[in-house]
């Protein structure tokens, strides 16, 4: 009876916590702006790492496969495999292209996720994250993971993506920003932070995210005052410095 009783326990737990919407509930409960957004930007950066973290192993992978002798590679081979695999990930078009990798593969610095985060998700208030764990406003056509937005005009087809996690959204939103076209010249300007070797600065890259909402130059200064006024600056050291551990 009492092992019983410990599995109901754990089971309602891992239920709870997969299919949980938006923050945790504490957060909806604090009172102070300060305190919301200090829970806010902590809470969210250990994703935001994770997924970072995932994108730098892949970055190491196909550095590692594309700089050892690829006449010895064979076609039947995991690595081989998993190099494919990784190329229609990011809609690279030439497999064996280092650098059209190197554009694509890369983090999103933590102060311009933070930051959008912040503007997409109203601070983590907003009906879609609360509903459908949808952070940064992804659409999809797909009536099946998606949800009908409250304003949507009766022409438009387009749904309110839903994510079974807060990581997922992150991911998501991570693999558009890299592999999408609209944002050409983010790749283009984070490749060259790169080769010049610089950390990567979110504030500088933010200011590349035009085509990332429909209110154009607006959108750019909006992102640069949430970055300047919250120091989230702070969390691109933070993780630059982790990672270097």
């Amino acid at each position: 009876m009492k092992l019983s009783k410990i599995f109901l326990s754990v089971f309602i737990i891992f239920a709870t916590n997969l299919f949980a919407k938006g923050m945790p509930e504490e957060f909806y409960q604090i009172k102070n702006i300060k305190e919301t957004k200090s829970y806010f930007f902590k809470y969210l950066y250990k994703m935001i790492k994770n997924e970072n973290n995932k994108i730098l192993e892949e970055r190491t992978f196909v550095k590692t496969m594309l700089n050892s002798n690829l006449l010895n590679i064979n076609a039947n081979s995991e690595e081989f495999l998993r190099l494919l695999k990784i190329k229609k990930k990011y809609r690279i078009k030439k497999l064996f292209d280092l650098t059209s990798y190197m554009k694509k593969i890369d983090i999103i610095p933590p102060s311009m996720s933070l930051a959008q985060a912040a503007v997409e998700s109203g601070w983590g208030k907003s009906r879609f994250i609360k509903e459908a764990n949808n952070i940064f406003g992804h659409w999809t056509y797909n009536s099946e993971i998606g949800m009908i937005p409250e304003q949507r005009k009766d022409e438009d087809k387009h749904f309110i993506r839903i994510f079974k996690t807060l990581q997922a959204s992150i991911s998501a939103y991570m693999l558009n920003l890299n592999r999408n076209k609209a944002y050409k010249s983010f790749h283009k300007e984070r490749y060259k932070m790169r080769i010049a070797n610089k950390e990567l600065s979110g504030l500088a890259l933010s200011q590349t995210m035009l085509n990332y909402s429909g209110i154009g130059e607006e959108y750019l200064s909006i992102l640069k005052i949430v970055i300047k006024k919250n120091k989230l600056e702070t969390y691109d050291k933070k993780f630059y410095q982790e990672i270097k551990k």
